[in-house]
């Protein structure tokens, strides 16, 4: 499949052909180049999708054999939602790569041909940024943001006093942080699983984080909050270029009373000011909930998701649905199962939604 553009004497150094299967580093080379957050396109996904059993497709577009253009995609199958093409599953923003308007028409192009394919019911693109004149699939989902100083103590003191005093209270209980290589994943499996758990929500594989950790060693780390010995927050950062992505936190909720989730996010700033980091991403949050109050506080900029589904023959769907209505039940039922039996079916479930 190509693209020309309009006819001139540069028209052969522009036309446009999508392909498939680039190699491992041409596409990381690109992705490095076109942006200053490459971690969510990079190809090197393939290995802890696969803990699932998913396959990361990859869909590109070159001028003149230079690629200018990058698509990851995963299929999804499941009894509740169908068939769906995802870019990428459990990913805030990954989706089409490209400064060229030609080339995203040929991957979205590339996209709806390939889930024709694969029998796919739709497509959901995940976009780092707007495609004009698109309309977004839900606007109550918002990313979060915060600036970052060199000198965290700058930092620090632009915080409510609310918060610092929130920080004091967790550090006069006893509660310590400290920062572990991404390989530490266990302490913070434990957490993270008890708590998803309490929220009615399934949890990733212990496996997974150990993949993720192994696939990005140089960006991974895991911080926890400790009190008394055990181990009652911890968050999994992924370094994203200038900045620090924290997908997954937790505490255990018994704890809520010592500030642990306080103590720990201070402790990360802290730590992406010192390693010289220009933004600290706190992920997505639904609008005035619990967990956007608790970043909004902190004075994090927030902007909206650019999330698009289209179905096979390329129109637009827009979800007014809300999730809290629709899984209500299934939600307060989770919450009421043995730790041990959802961790084994949390992984079975999340690996066929997005």
């Amino acid at each position: 499949m190509t693209a020309d553009s309009s006819p001139g004497p540069d028209n052969a150094e522009s036309s446009l052909e999508l392909c498939a299967k680039p190699s491992v580093s041409d596409w990381n080379e690109f992705v490095s180049g076109a942006t200053e957050t490459p971690l969510w396109h990079r190809a090197d996904w393939g290995r802890p999708l696969a803990a699932y059993g998913l396959r990361l497709e990859t869909l590109t577009v070159r001028a003149k054999q230079r690629l200018v253009g990058v698509l990851p995609l995963v299929s999804q199958r499941s009894l509740l939602f169908g068939r769906r093409l995802v870019s990428l599953p459990w990913i805030d923003a990954s989706g089409i790569l490209t400064a060229d308007e030609r080339a995203r028409t040929l991957l979205l192009e590339g996209a709806l041909a390939l889930a024709s394919k694969l029998g796919c019911d739709e497509v959901l693109l995940r976009q780092p940024e707007a495609i004009p004149g698109w309309q977004v699939e839900r606007d109550d989902k918002i990313a979060m943001q915060l600036l970052l100083d060199s000198d965290p103590e700058r930092l620090w003191k632009r915080f409510d006093p609310k918060v610092r005093n929130q920080v004091r209270k967790a550090e006069k209980s006893g509660v310590s942080t400290e920062t572990l290589p991404g390989t530490e994943t266990a302490g913070f499996f434990d957490v993270y699983s008890a708590n998803m758990r309490d929220l009615g929500s399934p949890s990733h594989s212990l496996r997974f984080f150990r993949e993720v950790a192994a696939t990005f060693p140089q960006e991974t780390q895991v911080h926890v909050a400790r009190f008394d010995g055990q181990v009652i927050g911890a968050g999994l950062t992924l370094r994203n270029g200038i900045r620090l992505d924290i997908p997954w936190a937790s505490s255990l909720q018994q704890y809520n009373r010592l500030c642990v989730n306080h103590a720990l996010y201070w402790h990360i700033l802290r730590h992406a000011c010192l390693s010289g980091l220009k933004s600290f991403y706190f992920g997505r949050s639904t609008r005035d909930s619990g967990q956007h109050h608790f970043k909004k506080q902190w004075g994090a900029d927030e902007a909206p998701l650019f999330w698009y589904r289209l179905n096979c023959r390329g129109e637009q769907q827009v979800d007014s649905s809300s999730p809290q209505e629709a899984f209500g039940l299934a939600v307060r039922l989770w919450r009421r199962l043995p730790l041990t039996l959802t961790r084994w079916m949390g992984p079975r479930i999340i690996s066929k939604v997005a």
